[in-house]
């Protein structure tokens, strides 16, 4: 295997030696690295330049340092190989990694694919590093779920292509897939809180971004085209560090976080609990429209005894080398993570192998091998959310007085049925919790029986184990209220195994006839997905306080296994046919099988073609000195997504765990004839740059078309089901992307450059399931009567809510018996949660050993449904509820009969919401609540880096460099939203469609973030 000793050809070996320096200054380079063209073995050089290298006669070396031109030598009679290197001033010649790991210069793609360096992402110091692209790439939306230790963040690029499946991209690490998972909700038992009040973070967190090289987002049709069904919404391709032969390096660094939430939803303190202007001060109801506070009382600052400051310790260490046979790096990462809510804490241990080895010159084999364990504390979220609680907890009562003398939970209104829980209490005895174990591990063997030709062979496998609990003390509210389904205290538990097995064989030959420079590459992959899940629930507690489901009632019990199966097959090709450097055209298919859909079809085939014309290679554009290279690329291609879910195509029996045992038909009809939803994509875009490179630009237009949408559009009743899956419904996406880099200062000592991304993008719905006029995503519907639903000729992103009814002229309709508006039944449109368009701005500045770097992430437009603070004012604690005392007729005519006539009643009823406090209760219109064209500027990242002079180290044994760092991450946020944080997700990664964005329920916006650390090289 990889890590054990090879045997090796050596009769024909030598060892050939050389020195790579600067063509500009002759000065040495060191980390450049040597390769031998054709395999995975490399060396790098010395920090005096020189190099060694074992080798034969007739191999090429390639000699390459990032930002010089690559060079070639052929191996002869002579040992020594000297090498200047020269500035590479095209950036048309770096090398990308696209799809299926094929490695292909930049001139060549018909596509845009942007790159990410692992030290720019690991230097953001996010946990979840998938939040650290967000503004570094155009055409992709990141969401955090909240702010909380552990949370989920979902990534989409290009928006949403599919009504109901998962819009999120395809996971690639170092050339196969993994899972990037959130577990769901729907996999509970008597839970139906739909993945509104709990998140399970997503599974491409566990990654350790101190791992990762590089990062390429694949967003073109043809990458949705050679990933079949899995690339439909595209792909994060992740190249990991990997050792080097020479002298062993080891790398250590850390770093130290404090957190603090800054900012919260601004409630009233004029008026005390009660209602109808009458204050009980002795019952303290949750409530507020009682009489006024007296001028001098005791106010308790409740939100911050909720909060405190977080703080969060990393350790990364790795050790790297080996000989030309074998060289292995291992790393090891340890994080500990204590949030700003009291008991929420991500604790995890990353532990990663990895190796390469050269079998001959002909064969070389590279494998890895991933362990991640974590844990994470949690708090529940949406209407179960501690914010909710302590923003309407009395100021006149302090929430850190939460028990009383016996150690059971105080209440001040001497009912558990009567009001929400302590945060504080609620936080110590509710628990929720889940942990995870898992194992990536992967194998390749890359055989090159001639110079032209490879052939590559990869296996892999995502193995994890996950489980959790989330349950209610039996003095906590949900367990004492009449309609709850926790009486007596109670719990959820799960376990999930989940086992992904990839495999991929590619060949692929290259070989170049004069001007001519075709590629051909063949290839099948295979993909088993496994995902059994056992969930449990309980409740009526023996023993309070004791969470375990032996602690439960047995008739409460119930249980659920779930164990789903799906594999997908594809062949795939590509053809391409570059001429002078200059015209490249590439073809490419893909036929895919799924055994989600028609196991006995003959499958998916999905085209794709793209052209890629550098124009700055004819003649006349030579002599253009300020031109440095321009390029014109067009594509166009097809993709497609299986079903989300399994056994789908024949309607599914459900155990009954709650009717004395046995079966009963689905509500939900299967469909035999289900094919996979088709994105088709056309992309046009421009590649330009100036001066040298010191300016450039990137310019792409796409029009995406996503038709066959699988989903399950409710029945009429005398059908005997509820739902049906179909193959319906039409989405079109049309957007811009825009990313210009460049370099206004560049002095021997200084440096300035910076980079634009800009982001346009609009999804609108054409026609919907069973030619229905609208359809709603049940998910969303987490707060009031607000939730995200699709209406055909509207935006894919669309809020809907219950407006007031209205006459013909648009007047509101009043009841003429108490003066307040009549609300309609049907939803209706009310905002677009997609913004107008996305900025994000990185600028670096370095002068000598100092830099300074920092990211702005710029958001114009969208609307956002502010239901925190719909639940305040219906409660009396919103600001918005401060003129109760003012009488008022509210506008409108009297629904009399006359409402449509040409001379309708006019409404003249007076209503004082003082004493009428159902005008804010029951009576408010939540399009009132939904605030429109929001805007926002973050400070998203600021780091300072001093690495300190090397020639601080020359007469060291030990220490080789050292650097220190301060970072701040969302220091400032400047908008115009009223409420806690516009990046909002008022559900979990875990939801299909648009999901939560733009509903914003009890939400932890992201914190203020303070970080300082040290790397050090030895």
């Amino acid at each position: 295997g990889i890590f054990l000793t090879a045997i090796h050809v050596m009769a024909q070996q030598v060892t050939v030696t050389g020195k790579i320096t600067s063509s500009e200054d002759g000065l040495p380079i060191p980390g450049a690295s040597v390769k031998i063209k054709g395999t995975a073995y490399a060396v790098q050089t010395s920090t005096t330049g020189t190099y060694s290298i074992k080798t034969k006669a007739g191999d090429v070396l390639q000699f390459v340092y990032l930002g010089l031109i690559t060079q070639e030598r052929t191996v002869g009679s002579s040992t020594v190989i000297d090498v200047a290197l020269n500035s590479d001033t095209n950036k048309l010649n770096e090398v990308v990694v696209t799809a299926q790991g094929i490695e292909r210069t930049k001139r060549s793609l018909g596509y845009d694919a942007q790159t990410v360096g692992g030290a720019e992402i690991a230097g953001s110091q996010r946990e979840n590093f998938i939040n650290a692209l967000q503004g570094r790439v155009a055409g992709i939306t990141v969401t955090p779920t909240n702010g909380t230790p552990g949370a989920s963040s979902s990534i989409i690029i290009r928006g949403a292509v599919s009504l109901d499946g998962d819009n999120q991209p395809l996971f690639v690490i170092d050339g196969l897939p993994i899972s990037n998972n959130t577990f769901s909700e729907y996999n509970l038992v008597g839970q139906g809180t739909f993945n509104r009040q709990n998140d399970y973070g997503n599974r491409g967190m566990d990654i350790n971004p101190e791992d990762i090289e590089s990062l390429t987002i694949l967003k073109g049709p043809e990458a949705a085209a050679l990933y079949g069904t899995q690339g439909a919404s595209g792909a994060v391709v992740i190249t990991t560090k990997k050792a080097k032969a020479g002298k062993a390096t080891v790398a250590y660094n850390n770093v130290f976080k404090f957190d603090n939430a800054y900012r919260f939803p601004d409630v009233q303190t004029v008026y005390g609990g009660g209602a109808g202007g009458i204050f009980d001060e002795e019952i303290r109801t949750r409530t507020y429209f009682g009489a006024r506070y007296p001028e001098k009382f005791q106010r308790y600052d409740n939100l911050g005894a909720f909060y405190k400051t977080g703080f969060t310790q990393r350790h990364n260490a790795s050790v790297a080398g080996g000989t030309e046979a074998l060289s292995v790096r291992s790393s090891v990462s340890y994080t500990k993570q204590n949030g700003v809510i009291e008991g929420t804490d991500f604790n995890s241990i990353n532990a990663r192998l990895t190796g390469t080895s050269k079998i001959s010159s002909k064969i070389s084999m590279n494998g890895s091998f991933n362990l991640i364990s974590s844990k994470t504390n949690k708090t529940f979220k949406g209407e179960a959310s501690p914010m909710i609680s302590v923003l309407t907890w009395p100021v006149i009562d302090d929430i850190r007085n939460r028990y009383t003398s016996t150690g059971a939970r105080r209440t001040i209104t001497g009912s558990l049925s009567a009001e929400l829980d302590n945060p504080l209490w609620a936080m110590e005895n509710n628990p929720n919790w889940d942990k995870l174990s898992r194992i990536i591990g992967n194998y390749g063997i890359d055989y090159k029986p001639l110079s032209w030709l490879n052939i590559s062979m990869k296996a892999g496998v995502d193995i994890y184990t996950m489980q959790g609990l989330s349950g209610y003390h039996p003095e906590a509210y949900r367990a004492n209220v009449a309609s709850t389904a926790y009486v007596g205290g109670g719990l959820n538990t799960f376990s999930e195994n989940k086992i992904l097995y990839n495999g991929t064989f590619v060949v692929n030959a290259k070989k170049t006839f004069g001007k001519f420079s075709p590629r051909l590459t063949l290839g099948y992959d295979i993909n088993d997905d496994r995902d059994q899940t056992t969930a449990q629930f309980g409740t009526r507690f023996y023993q309070s306080g004791f969470f375990s489901m032996n602690n439960t009632d047995p008739t409460t019990q119930r249980v659920q296994f779930s164990d789903v199966y799906k594999r997908k097959m594809g062949a795939f090709a590509q053809a391409e046919l570059g001429y002078a450097d200059m015209l490249y055209l590439t073809l490419t298919g893909r036929q895919d099988f799924s055994s989600t859909l028609s196991p006995g079809d003959v499958g998916f085939f999905y085209p794709a073609t793209a052209l890629s014309f550098v124009f700055t290679e004819l003649p006349v554009f030579k002599n253009i000195s300020w031109l440095s290279e321009g390029k014109f690329r067009a594509s166009w291609g097809q993709g497609g997504k299986d079903s989300r879910y399994a056994y789908i195509k024949k309607t599914r029996l459900i155990a009954q765990t709650t009717t004395g045992g046995g079966f009963a038909t689905d509500v939900t009809l299967g469909n035999p004839d289900l094919e996979a939803e088709f994105t088709t994509t056309t992309d046009l875009g421009m590649d330009l740059s100036f001066l040298k490179n010191r300016l450039s630009m990137n310019f792409s237009y796409y029009f995406t078309k996503s038709d066959g949408q699988i989903t399950a559009p409710r029945l009429s009743y005398a059908t005997g089901a509820i739902l049906a899956y179909i193959n319906s419904g039409v989405i079109k996406n049309r957007g811009f992307e825009l990313t210009v880099k460049g370099t206004p200062i560049l002095k021997k000592d200084f440096s300035w450059d910076i980079t634009a991304n800009v982001t346009r993008q609009r999804g609108e719905i054409k026609s919907l399931p069973g030619d229905q006029e609208t359809f709603y995503v049940s998910d969303s519907w987490l707060a009031d009567n607000v939730r995200k639903q699709y209406f055909v000729g509207n935006s894919v992103s669309a809020l809907a809510g219950n407006d007031y009814l209205r006459n013909k002229n648009g007047q509101t309709l009043i009841n003429p018996v108490n003066g307040m508006p009549i609300k309609d039944t049907n939803f209706t449109p009310m905002g677009d949660a997609a913004p107008d368009f996305g900025l994000g701005i990185n600028n670096s500045f370095t002068y000598k050993n100092f830099n300074l770097n920092f990211l702005m992430d710029i958001r114009k437009g969208g609307d956002i449904y502010n239901a925190t603070e719909a639940y305040l004012y219906a409660r009396g604690m919103s600001k918005l509820s401060l003129d109760r005392e003012e009488p008022r007729i509210i506008a409108g005519v009297m629904r009399d009969g006359l409402e449509n006539s040409a001379n309708p009643t006019p409404n003249n009823i007076v209503v004082v919401p003082y004493i009428t406090t159902s005008y804010y209760s029951t009576f408010y219109n939540v399009r009132d609540f939904i605030e429109k064209d929001i805007n926002w500027v973050r400070l998203k990242e600021v780091t300072l880096r001093y690495n300190l002079p090397k020639t601080l180290f020359t007469s060291s044994k030990v220490f080789k460099t050292a650097s220190i760092f301060a970072t701040g991450t969302d220091l400032l946020l400047i908008s115009n939203y009223k409420g806690v944080d516009p990046s909002v997700n008022g559900l979990s990664a875990a939801s299909g469609g648009t999901g939560g964005t733009g509903i914003d329920f009890g939400s932890f916006g992201l914190p203020k973030t303070y970080s300082f650390g040290i790397n050090v090289g030895f």
